[in-house]
């Protein structure tokens, strides 16, 4: 009796989350403390400055996203952690390297900034990052990249720029998106203009070896439609005395000191 009780328990769920749809899949609760996994840095990270928005007024449909930081030695949030956001705009670009995301050369070779920024996070261990929701590009799927910095100060530049400086890091990440929903993503301005055949989330392999089904960011819409803009929620666990390096060492290390050119505005 008891066997079969919880059998339809375990239906029941199954159900409820097979129902849902891609903006509203099931995932991990927002109090997870689950050990987040390491992911490559990649190619394309770059220090930037601290902000809450990180468009410079690129186009793609809008995009709140909150990232809790969460001890998993404790289960408790940690607040004044930074996180380090960046990833592609919506045509596939990144700011810094556009050439080299254009395949015309390695390295960076340009003072753009947009779609980079750091957030520290609050008393309830949140940060939160106004941006949009990425595109894509040859060989990976839809995704961004995050870095957990600890123990790091602050230093206000000329013209009123925050970097941080110090601390170490005791994660490096990628955040990943439901294929359906990016499908839907896929035909509006200016995701269209991508001509590429996109890569999916199991055909990628970064997505494969870093566990990335944990670390989809779970979606809802702000209006009826979809294009009107989106909110994300997802929780990073880390041990806080962990320094780790990115799986697969791609990247190389955290360059020094602050991007060459204006501060962003």
């Amino acid at each position: 009796m008891l066997f079969k009780f919880l059998l339809l328990i375990i239906t029941f769920q199954n159900i409820v989350c097979l129902r849902e749809s891609a903006v509203k899949r099931c995932a991990r609760a927002a109090d997870s403390c689950l050990l987040a996994s390491e992911a490559v840095e990649g190619p394309y990270y770059w220090n930037s400055t601290v902000r809450n928005d990180i468009t410079e007024n690129r186009p793609g449909i809008p995009l709140k996203l909150s990232i809790t930081v969460v001890d998993i030695r404790s289960c408790l949030t940690i607040p004044n952690a930074v996180v380090d956001l960046w990833h592609c705009d919506g045509i596939g670009l990144y700011s810094h390297y556009i050439a080299a995301s254009q395949g015309q050369m390695n390295g960076p070779n340009d003072n753009s900034t947009f779609f980079r920024g750091q957030q520290i996070t609050n008393s309830r261990g949140i940060s939160i990052f106004n941006t949009i929701y990425p595109g894509w590009y040859r060989g990976r799927a839809t995704h961004m990249h995050v870095k957990v910095h600890l123990d790091a100060s602050l230093s206000i530049m000329d013209g009123g720029a925050i970097y941080t400086k110090g601390g170490h890091v005791s994660h490096t990440g990628q955040f990943f998106f439901d294929d359906s929903l990016t499908d839907a993503v896929a035909t509006v301005y200016p995701y269209t203009t991508q001509t590429i055949q996109r890569t999916l989330n199991d055909e990628d392999f970064i997505y494969r070896e870093s566990n990335g089904a944990t670390m989809i960011v779970p979606i809802r819409f702000l209006t009826d439609e979809f294009t009107g803009g989106m909110a994300g929620e997802i929780t990073v666990g880390i041990d806080p005395t962990a320094t780790p390096q990115p799986a697969g060492g791609g990247g190389g290390p955290r360059p020094p000191g602050p991007p060459p050119g204006p501060p962003p505005s």
